[in-house]
């Protein structure tokens, strides 16, 4: 009986030094979790920012963007943190509509882009041809959508559209988060045609749409006299 005790208690100090050894083995990394038993992925691999990697083919941690990637940091496509000099106050909202000309002439694929913004991001309250009737207006969401060619919209520079795609006016909140300086020049452009569409007009000529971007050129006699 002695016997069989002490070699039980052998065995168990056998066992617990070979833990230990087992554990205790291998580079000194400070990171290391040591040895673990079927982790189950209770803690994935970090790698660090820029560093190396043996996962990936190019031996990068890092990796780039993905094809097709819209950059945020871009002038062109930064959707809202580019600079407006026009405020949001009454006297900004005139001088923008004063200030402010479309950069872009009319042409079937300036049309065909902004047709195509305008059926993402304003037909559910304007309505497919502008008449303020969208399907939340015909659902009751919203009321009092005004037309394109209604007396209060129809002569409506685009400076102003501009500035109210920007700010948000009345019900309309702010779409300057959700699209981009050139995509709302371009959904005023389709905009415009709707107007004039329900005048029964013709859009205007392109002579004054000359590329004066509100965020270099500003007429700044226009914006001191407004704000006075």
């Amino acid at each position: 009986m002695t016997n069989m005790r002490f070699n039980k208690s052998a065995l168990i100090v056998i066992a617990a030094a070979l833990t230990s050894v087992f554990v205790s083995c291998g580079k000194k990394d400070p990171l290391s979790p040591g040895v673990e038993y079927m982790p189950d992925m209770y803690r994935g691999p970090a790698s660090e920012a820029y560093g190396e990697s043996s996962f990936f083919s190019d031996g990068l941690a890092s990796r780039k963007p993905v094809s097709g990637s819209i950059p945020r940091f871009n002038d062109e496509t930064l959707p809202f943190y580019e600079p407006y000099s026009y405020p949001n106050t009454n006297e900004g909202y005139e001088a923008a509509g004063l200030g402010l000309v479309n950069p872009f002439a009319t042409s079937p694929e300036i049309l065909a882009k902004g047709e195509s913004i305008y059926k993402i991001m304003c037909i559910h309250c304007h309505g497919e041809k502008g008449d303020g009737n969208g399907i939340l207006v015909q659902r009751d969401k919203y009321a009092g959508v005004p037309s394109y060619y209604s007396a209060a919209l129809k002569d409506l520079p685009v400076g102003k559209m501009y500035h109210t795609i920007y700010y948000g006016k009345n019900m309309m909140g702010s779409h300057a988060s959700q699209i981009n300086y050139a995509e709302r020049w371009q959904v005023i452009k389709w905009v415009e045609k709707l107007r004039a569409d329900g005048l029964g007009i013709s859009a205007g000529s392109d002579t004054t749409a000359v590329a004066i971007s509100d965020t270099t050129k500003v007429i700044g006699a226009v914006v001191k006299t407004a704000m006075k």
